[in-house]
């Protein structure tokens, strides 16, 4: 599996806090099945989490490579960034402050869980304009898309990328992202699940029983598809599928 969506180096956000934690969460993430996963920190979080691209931001991916390969881990860490939305992103991006995906055309957006639908179109389409392909970072958690569905069902067959928490489907961000959770899966418009990981306790790398849910609840194929295909697609900067028009069907 490929784990797209992950606080894994530490210090630099609200993920893990060492590096003891962080060769933790990788050993997680192997046993589980993941063979690759993109490290995302915070970005663009203005005072906060700020994590532009820099020389620096490499160093911390590299003291963790290290880190996992003398211990003997084998789970091959790349690095991205969780892009807050503010106005001004496309020229950050421009000015070549923001990270991708691995370096792709793919970039993890994620915005306020209260901002409005029309601030999040006008953002995604910019993106989508100036020859990105944003992966909105768990939708099932905004205030707006949970009462507009749609929406997210239009973006994503528009051409924006739909990531889900893995947790989302275990009804751990509460009722209302599961039942969009549940709506997006249903309906096919999920580009990828991942884990969101933040530590080895709650918000786990672990993906084992994502992929057993997803195997016991929808098609042959439908888990390999969403955790491993189009994850690796997005990671070595390849096409994804077009949308169906019939979900799984």
């Amino acid at each position: 599996m490929v784990d797209i969506h992950s606080h894994i180096i530490p210090c630099i956000d609200d993920g893990s806090q060492d590096m003891a934690k962080s060769v933790a969460m990788a050993i997680a993430a192997w046993e589980s099945g993941v063979t690759d996963m993109i490290a995302t920190p915070h970005c663009n979080q203005k005072g906060v989490y700020e994590n532009y691209s820099s020389p620096e931001l490499y160093r911390h991916l590299e003291t963790l490579r290290r880190e996992l390969d003398m211990g003997g881990v084998r789970l091959n860490v790349h690095l991205g960034a969780e892009v807050f939305a503010t106005e001004d992103m496309v020229k950050l991006y421009r000015e070549n402050k923001l990270l991708t995906l691995n370096g792709s055309r793919y970039m993890l957006v994620e915005f306020d869980f209260s901002d409005d639908l029309l601030f999040m179109e006008n953002t995604l389409y910019s993106l989508l304009d100036e020859g990105l392909i944003p992966i909105l970072a768990h939708p099932e958690r905004y205030t707006a898309l949970q009462d507009r569905p749609d929406a997210a069902m239009i973006w994503y067959e528009e051409g924006v990328g739909i990531q889900l928490n893995k947790g989302s489907l275990f009804g751990r961000f509460g009722r209302d992202a599961l039942q969009l959770a549940d709506i997006l899966t249903d309906t096919g418009a999920v580009s990828c699940i991942a884990s969101d990981a933040h530590g080895t306790q709650l918000r786990t790398p672990d993906m084992a029983e994502i992929s057993e849910l997803l195997s016991a609840k929808y098609p042959p194929g439908t888990a390999e598809l969403l955790l491993e295909e189009n994850p690796r697609r997005i990671l070595f900067d390849l096409d994804l599928p077009k949308p169906e028009a019939d979900g799984w069907a």
